[in-house]
C-alpha cells in the first residue's frame, strides 16, 4: 500500500545515529518502475564512494561498474537501502552485484511482501500498519489547525472539528492522505469553506466507508481534491511537475525557469520578486499542502531540490492526461502511450537513437524537455524549423552533427528557456541573436576543445540567468553591458568579456567569475563595487602572482552576500570588518595565507559552512579559540600539506555537527579540545590515524562521544 509510510519509517533507520555508527558505507536508491541496472549500481557506487571523483563517470560500462561495486562491498561494511522495489524479477536485475558471504545488508521496501520473500526467504518483514482514528486525528489537527493565540484569524469551532472527524475516516488511516488534506482545510479559513469540501468528499463516497476498511477510491478523491482547490496558477505549477521522471530529484532552481518561461500568471504580492522568489513561493505553497516533498536548505535558507510522492504523482499525471497538459516519450512504456498527440508539451524519458519525433512534432509545442538520452542520438534541424512557437527548450547532453548547433535556432523567437547543458556542441550560429525573448540560458556544453561563439549575447536584454562554456575559443569576444536584468550569471571569463560590464548588472545575486587576460583582483573589485544585491560569490584566479599592497586589500563590501568561494592567491584575508556580516559559507583554495585564517573567520558569526582546500594555507598551527564560530555547523579541511598542529580551545565551534580533515600529510594528532564538541555527529578523517582513534587507541577519547567517525 502506498502512502503508509514505509519510506518514512525507512529513512528513520537509514539516519539513526547507531546504524550510521555501524556500517562504513551507506547508500540510498530509490528504484522507478522504469529503473535501469547500471542507473541502481552507479548511484550505490558514487553513495559508498564519494571522495573517488572517478565514480562520477556515468560513462563505465556495466560489467566495470559491477567488478568495482561487487569489489567495494566484498572488503566493506555496508548498508544498502532500495526504496519502493515493486516486482520480484526487480531484484533479479540488480542481486549479481551482491557478494555471496560480507559485512553488506540491504534493507529494502515495497507494496509487495513476496518481493522481500523472493530476495531472502528467511528475511525479517515489518509490515506498518494504518493510523488508528486517534493517531489520525492527532496528525490532522497538526495540519490544519494553525497554532490559536489571541491574534489567530482562523478560529476553529466544535462543528468544523466534527466535520474534519468526518472527513478523515475516508483516508483510511494513511499518513499521506491525512497530511494532504489536512493541508487541503488549513488553506480554507471559513466553516463555509470545510462545509464545501466536507460535502464534496460525502457526495463521491456512496454510502460511506468504515475506517479499517482501506477505500483506494476515497483515498485518491481526496488527493484528488487537493489538487481541484489549488488557485489556477498553482494548478499550473503542479501540472508542469507531471514533465519529470519518477523518482527524479527536480531542481528548484530549474524549475523556476520553467515556470518562467510558461509565463504563469502571479499574484500581485509577488511583484517586484525575482523568478527564483517566486518560484521558492510557489513550493512552499504546495510543500504546506503536503503535495509537494521539499525542504529549505540550512545554508541557503531556500528549496534547492522537490519531488512526489508515488501516489500523488500519480495523481498529478492523471490530471496531466485529463488536460491533455504534456505528453511523455519513453521507449520503455507501452506502445499506446507513444501514439501522436496534440500535446503542446512533451517530456522526453527515455529514447534510442532510432528515434524521430514526427508524431510528436506539433507546430503549437510550447517546451521540449530531454532528460535522458542515448549516446548518439542527434536533433534535426527540422525540429527547429517546424517548432517556431516553443517557449522552453532543454536539449541536455544531445549531439549535434559536427559539433554544429543548427542556424534554425534562430527561428524559435518566443524561446524563453533554453538549455545546452552537456551538449556536444563545438560552434553556435549567429542566429542566436534572434532569441530576444530569452530569460534563462545555459551554455554549459560537453566541448572537449573551445567553443566558437559569435557576439550575439547583448541582443538578449530580457535574460535573468546566464551561464558560459568553461571552454571559449581565443578570438571569441563578448558584450555584456545591456543584460541589466541578469540575477545569475556563471562561469564569466575576464578574458572573453569586459569586466566593466558587470557594472550594469546592479541585480545580480549569484556570480561566478575566472580573472584572466590580464585582469587584476584590484580592477575586478572596483567593477563589482556597487553589485549590492549579491548573494552568492564565486572568483576562480588560476593565474598564481604575487598582488600589490593594493590587491592585498580586497575588500568584499557586499551587504547581503552570503556564500562566498575564492580560489585565488590572496596570502592574507581581509579583517572580519571588511567581511560581510551575512556570510554563512566561505570556501578557500590555492589562497597561500601565511597567517593563521581560523582567527578571523571565527569571528564571523554567522559562518555556518567553512571549506580550507588545497594550499589554501601555507603554515603548520591553527588555533581555535573559546566562543570562536558559534554557528558553525560544517569543517572541511583538504589538501593543506604544511599543516602540523590544531589547538582548538574549550567553547570553540559549540554547534559543529560535521568534521572533515583529508590530505594533510603533516597532520598527525586531533585536537584535545575536540572532546568539548559534544555536538559533533561525524568525524572523517584519514586512515592514517585509524589506530590511534579507534577503540583501545591512545586517542580514542577524543573521539569517544562522536557517533560516526570514519577512515578514508
Amino acid at each position: 500500500m502506498g502512502g503508509i509510510g514505509k519510506t518514512t519509517l525507512a529513512r528513520q533507520v537509514f539516519n539513526h545515529e547507531m546504524v550510521k555508527n555501524h556500517f562504513d558505507g551507506v547508500a540510498w536508491v530509490c528504484i522507478s518502475q522504469q529503473f535501469t541496472r547500471k542507473y541502481v549500481w552507479h548511484t550505490i557506487l558514487q553513495k559508498l564512494s564519494p571522495q573517488h571523483d572517478e565514480y562520477r563517470d556515468s560513462n563505465m560500462t556495466e560489467d566495470e561498474l559491477q567488478d568495482k561495486l561487487f569489489r567495494q562491498l566484498e572488503i566493506g561494511n555496508s548498508l544498502i537501502v532500495l526504496d519502493d522495489i515493486w516486482k520480484e524479477e526487480d531484484w533479479d536485475i540488480i542481486k549479481p552485484v551482491f557478494p555471496s558471504k560480507t559485512g553488506w545488508k540491504v534493507l529494502l521496501t515495497s507494496r509487495n511482501e513476496r518481493v522481500a520473500l523472493h530476495a531472502d526467504p528467511t528475511c525479517a518483514t515489518f509490515k506498518p500498519k494504518c493510523l488508528t482514528i486517534e493517531n489520525s486525528w492527532i496528525l490532522f489537527r497538526r495540519i490544519a489547525f494553525p497554532i490559536k493565540d489571541d491574534t489567530a484569524k482562523f478560529k476553529v469551532n466544535a462543528e468544523m472539528e466534527e466535520m474534519g472527524k468526518q472527513m478523515i475516516k475516508h483516508c483510511g488511516g494513511l499518513p499521506l492522505a491525512v497530511k494532504v488534506l489536512g493541508g487541503l482545510l488549513a488553506a480554507q479559513c471559513t466553516f463555509h469553506e470545510w462545509k464545501r469540501i466536507n460535502e464534496n468528499i460525502r457526495a463521491h463516497i456512496v454510502g460511506g466507508t468504515t475506517f479499517n476498511d482501506i477505500n483506494i477510491s476515497s483515498v485518491y478523491h481526496v488527493l484528488n481534491l487537493s489538487f481541484e482547490e489549488l488557485p489556477v496558477y498553482l494548478k499550473h505549477c503542479f501540472l508542469y511537475l507531471a514533465h519529470f521522471p519518477e523518482d527524479f530529484p527536480i531542481n528548484v532552481g530549474v524549475l523556476s525557469y520553467y515556470w518562467g518561461g510558461e509565463g504563469i500568471p502571479r499574484p500581485r504580492y509577488y511583484d517586484g520578486a525575482t523568478i527564483r522568489e517566486v518560484a521558492d513561493g510557489y513550493i512552499e505553497e504546495l510543500v504546506k499542502r503536503n503535495m509537494v516533498i521539499s525542504g529549505r536548505d540550512a545554508r541557503t535558507s531556500r528549496f534547492e531540490t522537490c519531488h512526489l510522492h508515488d501516489m500523488m504523482r500519480e495523481v498529478c499525471l492523471l490530471k496531466a492526461e485529463e488536460e491533455n497538459f504534456v505528453h511523455i516519450v519513453d521507449k520503455r512504456l507501452p506502445t499506446k502511450s507513444q501514439s501522436p498527440c496534440k500535446s503542446r508539451r512533451i517530456a522526453v524519458h527515455q529514447l534510442d537513437e532510432t528515434y524521430h519525433p514526427k508524431g510528436e512534432m506539433n507546430p503549437k509545442l510550447r517546451s521540449l524537455l530531454f532528460f535522458s538520452l542515448v549516446e548518439g542520438w542527434m536533433p534535426s534541424d527540422l525540429l527547429f524549423t517546424r517548432l517556431q512557437l516553443l517557449r522552453a527548450l532543454d536539449l541536455s547532453r544531445t549531439q549535434f552533427e559536427g559539433g554544429n548547433l543548427p542556424p534554425s535556432i534562430g527561428k524559435l523567437i518566443h524561446l524563453r528557456y533554453l538549455s545546452l547543458y552537456q551538449a556536444h556542441v563545438t560552434h553556435l550560429p549567429s542566429s542566436m541573436r534572434n532569441l530576444k525573448q530569452l530569460l534563462y540560458l545555459n551554455l554549459c556544453v560537453d566541448a572537449r576543445s573551445p567553443i566558437y561563439m559569435p557576439n550575439f549575447l547583448k541582443e538578449m536584454r530580457e535574460l535573468t540567468y546566464l551561464s558560459f562554456p568553461f571552454l571559449i575559443h581565443d578570438k571569441v569576444k563578448m558584450e555584456l553591458g545591456n543584460l541589466v536584468n541578469l540575477e545569475t550569471l556563471e562561469n564569466f571569463s575576464t578574458e572573453h568579456v569586459r569586466v566593466r560590464d558587470l557594472q550594469s548588472m546592479t541585480r545580480l545575486r549569484a556570480l561566478s567569475i575566472c580573472i584572466r587576460g590580464g585582469c587584476t583582483v584590484k580592477t575586478l573589485s572596483s567593477s563589482l563595487r556597487d553589485l549590492r544585491h549579491l548573494e552568492n560569490l564565486t572568483i576562480y584566479d588560476f593565474h598564481v602572482h604575487a598582488p600589490t599592497k593594493d590587491e592585498e586589500g580586497f575588500v568584499l563590501d557586499f551587504v547581503h552576500l552570503q556564500h562566498l568561494n575564492l580560489t585565488l592567491y590572496m596570502p592574507r584575508l581581509p579583517d572580519e570588518q571588511y567581511f560581510p556580516s551575512h556570510l554563512t559559507t566561505i570556501s578557500l583554495c590555492e589562497c597561500r595565507l601565511v597567517e593563521d585564517p581560523m582567527p578571523i573567520l571565527e569571528k564571523l558569526l554567522n559562518l555556518y559552512d567553512v571549506s580550507l582546500f588545497s594550499q589554501s594555507f601555507c603554515g603548520r598551527r591553527m588555533v581555535c579559540s573559546g566562543g570562536g564560530f558559534p554557528r558553525l555547523q560544517n569543517l572541511m579541511i583538504c589538501g593543506i600539506e604544511e599543516w602540523e598542529e590544531w589547538i582548538v580551545e574549550e567553547g570553540s565551534m559549540p554547534l559543529l555537527h560535521f568534521l572533515f580533515i583529508s590530505c594533510c600529510p603533516k597532520f598527525k594528532e586531533l585536537p584535545d579540545g575536540l572532546r568539548f564538541i559534544t555536538s559533533l555527529q561525524e568525524l572523517n578523517i584519514d586512515t592514517s590515524l585509524k589506530e590511534k582513534l579507534s577503540r583501545g587507541g591512545e586517542e580514542y577519547y577524543k573521539v569517544q562521544h562522536i557517533p560516526l567517525v570514519r577512515f578514508q
